[in-house]
C-alpha cells in the first residue's frame, strides 16, 4: 500500500465508527427488549394484533395521514422563505417521499435532502438551499417537541426529576422572539437567516401537529390501561423519541421500543403493548416506505417511456 493512503485510515475509521456504534446500540436495545418479552410469546403478540378493533385502526390511519399532512408543510413554508413559493400539490409528494425514506435510514437528513434535491431540481434549487430546507424541517420538529414536551414536563411530570425538562419551553419562545426581526445565525461556518415570524409560527405549529398526530397513532393502538393517563403516555413517547434519535438507528429500531416499554406503568400486558408497537411501525414506517418506493418506481417507468 502506498504511503499516501495511510493518513486516510483514521478518517475512514471515524466514518465507520458512527454506524458501528448505532448498530451496537440497536443490538443492545434488542437484547434488552428480548429480556422484557420473556413473559410473552409470538403467539400472544399475534393474538393481540388480531384483537385490535377495526375502528381504532381506522382512526390510527387518519392520524397517520394528518401526521404526513403536517410534515408536508415544512417544505411548503421553507420554499416561501427561500423566495421560491410552490403550490402544495407540487411540493407535498416530494416531501412525503423524502420523509418516508429518511425515517428508515441511518442519516435521515442526508437521505431526505437527496430526495428533495432530486424532486425539486427542476426549480433550480442549489444544494445549499436544499440544506436549508432540511434544517428548517428538522428545526420545526424539535421546536414542536420543545413546546409540547416542555409543557407536559413542567405541568404534569411523570417523575419529579423530569420537571426540570420543562425549561425546553424556552427554546421555541426564544426562537419566536428572534424571528420578530430576522437575523443571521452562524454555526460552524453554516449561515442561516431566521425566517420571518409568520413562517416561524407555521413551522412551530406544524411540528406540534406532527408530534400529536404521530403519538395518537400509537395511543389508539395501545390496549386500555386504567393507570395510563394520556400525559404519562405522551411523556413516555417523547422520552423514547430522544433515546431513539440518540441511537441514530433507523426509526430508533429497538431503542425507541425498549425505552417506551420501560416507561410504561407496571401491570400493562406486554404482549398487547408489543403488538401496538409492531402495528405502529407497520403503519408509520413500513407502509409509507412501500408507497414511496412504488411512487419512485412508477416515476422512473414514466420517464423511461417518455
Amino acid at each position: 500500500m502506498a504511503d499516501h493512503d495511510i493518513p486516510g485510515r483514521p478518517y475512514q475509521l471515524r466514518r465507520l465508527l458512527g454506524p458501528l456504534l448505532s448498530l451496537a446500540i440497536v443490538a443492545m436495545a434488542l437484547w434488552g427488549l428480548q429480556g422484557m418479552l420473556r413473559e410473552s410469546s409470538p403467539h400472544a403478540i399475534a393474538a393481540a394484533l388480531r384483537l385490535l378493533p377495526p375502528s381504532r385502526l381506522a382512526l390510527a390511519l387518519g392520524c397517520l395521514l394528518l401526521a404526513y399532512l403536517a410534515l408536508t408543510l415544512y417544505d411548503l413554508l421553507s420554499l416561501r422563505w427561500l423566495g421560491r413559493p410552490q403550490p402544495w400539490r407540487r411540493s407535498a409528494p416530494v416531501t412525503a417521499t423524502a420523509f418516508a425514506l429518511g425515517n428508515v435510514s441511518f442519516n435521515a437528513m442526508v437521505v431526505a435532502g437527496g430526495v428533495r434535491y432530486a424532486g425539486l431540481r427542476p426549480l433550480g434549487l442549489a444544494p445549499s438551499e436544499v440544506a436549508r430546507m432540511a434544517v428548517f424541517a428538522s428545526l420545526g420538529f424539535w421546536l414542536g417537541y420543545a413546546a409540547l414536551g416542555g409543557l407536559l414536563f413542567a405541568l404534569n411530570p411523570v417523575k419529579p426529576s423530569v420537571r426540570l425538562a420543562g425549561l425546553l419551553l424556552l427554546a421555541p419562545a426564544a426562537y419566536l422572539l428572534l424571528s420578530r426581526r430576522p437575523r443571521t445565525l452562524r454555526l460552524r461556518g453554516f449561515r442561516m437567516t431566521t425566517p420571518p415570524l409568520p413562517l416561524c409560527v407555521g413551522q412551530l405549529a406544524a411540528g406540534v401537529t406532527e408530534l400529536l398526530a404521530i403519538s395518537s397513532v400509537l395511543w389508539l393502538l395501545l390496549p386500555d390501561v386504567p393507570d395510563l393517563a394520556w400525559s404519562h403516555f405522551m411523556q413516555a413517547f417523547l422520552l423514547a423519541i430522544v433515546a431513539g434519535s440518540a441511537s441514530q438507528a433507523p426509526g430508533g429500531l429497538g431503542v425507541f421500543d425498549s425505552a417506551f416499554l420501560l416507561l410504561l406503568p407496571k401491570g400493562i400486558d406486554v404482549s398487547q403493548a408489543v403488538a401496538a408497537l409492531l402495528a405502529f411501525r407497520v403503519l408509520y414506517y413500513l407502509a409509507p416506505l412501500l408507497l414511496a418506493l412504488a411512487a419512485l418506481a412508477l416515476r422512473w417507468l414514466v420517464r423511461r417511456r417518455a
